[in-house]
């Protein structure tokens, strides 16, 4: 039987699922993990499978089957999170908690090889010149992305730790902010979208360069997505400034969310002199939050669930051949969750600068991937 893009999906959910949890197949010798021998995994469980490739629009998109994409990006982000108080008190609004990060730029690396994205960043340096009073901040992430013709799917994982908070009215010292080097965000965000316009247009050209745009296109997407996030310290989330002002919030040390979105959008490839481009891809989604916020010794205290609005919008202007691309990027992730008697606004924007090179991938790379993936991937 022949599979088209839109089982390309299960196809990889079933890959995921046996990378993390290996399944077990008996034969007539006993027990085997199939994780380990990927082809008898397929032969047994889906012996007619071939996935068939679309067929995209060669005069607007150029693919790079055999090409093994590499790519380095510095990025200079700024992260903000606030957490203010939604009592009726005199004062309340004075007592938010600005907290911000002390990182200076991040180094990211990827690579990319047919379907496969792989990439990770981390911190190249903290303490920026302006922000000496702040305490010093590490950030790290990984993300592995499929990247199919008309679907996409992306897993990531973000952690961040140490923050300031620079509402000097909260310090309870002589310091003009609070430092909270203990303050640690994590975040792991699955991601899918779909491209409604995928023969034509391609939402991931000026992203991880896998695809290029030949013409000018506008293409309408659909994001869907599951997050879970936690925010936690060794004390208090709050000063002891702050507290007579936040009702039922004492001694909260670790707040969790769980949301899901569904998100309509749009993009647009501008494509001039040939080998030029301007992008911008926006989606406008309200997320469903469900929250719970926990004591000291992992003691739950209230748990809840919430309406947010998220803007999620991405701007890039650059160069790609058939070899080399590079480009600038503006990345913008802005959220505001109503909880229990507070409220949590949160940004992640960044300006980053790409650069990368395409090259035929390597023996080892095609004889790995062609034994991992699926007949026809």
């Amino acid at each position: 039987m022949i599979f088209t893009r839109h089982t390309k999906a299960l196809i990889l959910i079933l890959f995921i699922v046996c990378f993390h949890y290996p399944v077990f197949a008996q034969e007539e010798g006993g027990g085997i993990d199939v994780f380990l021998h990927p082809k008898k995994f397929y032969k047994k469980f889906f012996p007619h499978l071939k996935v068939k490739k679309p067929d995209i629009d060669s005069t607007y998109i150029k693919t790079y089957p055999d090409y093994l994409t590499v790519g380095s990006h510095l990025i200079l982000p700024d992260i903000y999170l606030d957490l203010t108080s939604k009592s009726a008190i005199n004062g309340s609004s004075g007592a938010t908690s600005n907290w911000r990060t002390n990182i200076g730029n991040i180094i990211a690396f990827s690579a990319s090889y047919r379907f496969i994205t792989a990439g990770f960043a981390m911190v190249l340096s903290s303490n920026r010149k302006n922000n000496q009073d702040y305490a010093q901040s590490s950030y790290r992430t990984a993300t592995i992305k499929y990247n199919g013709e008309a679907f996409c799917f992306q897993f990531k994982y973000i952690r961040t730790r140490g923050f300031t908070d620079v509402n000097e009215s909260n310090s309870d010292s002589l310091s003009r902010y609070t430092k909270r080097e203990d303050l640690l965000v994590k975040e792991y965000q699955f991601e899918g979208l779909y491209n409604f316009s995928w023969k034509k247009y391609s939402y991931y050209a000026p992203i991880d360069y896998t695809h290029r745009q030949l013409k000018t296109r506008f293409g309408f997407l659909v994001k869907a997505g599951a997050y879970y996030n936690e925010l936690s310290a060794d004390t208090n989330l709050l000063t002891a400034k702050q507290r007579s002002f936040f009702e039922d919030f004492n001694d909260i040390r670790k707040i969790r969310t769980t949301s899901f979105k569904l998100s309509p959008g749009a993009g647009l490839n501008l494509v001039f002199f040939k080998r030029f481009y301007a992008a911008i891809a926006v989606f406008t989604p309200y997320n469903l939050y469900v929250y719970n916020y926990f004591t000291k010794d992992d003691n739950l205290v209230h748990k809840g669930a919430s309406i947010a609005f998220v803007l999620d919008a991405n701007v890039s202007l650059g160069y790609q051949s058939e070899r080399l691309y590079a480009g600038l990027r503006y990345q913008f992730d802005s959220k505001h969750v109503a909880f229990n008697e507070v409220e949590m606004a949160s940004l992640f924007s960044y300006f980053g600068i790409d650069v990368g090179y395409r090259f035929k991938a390597p023996k080892v790379v095609r004889k790995i991937y062609k034994a991992t993936m699926p007949p026809g991937m």
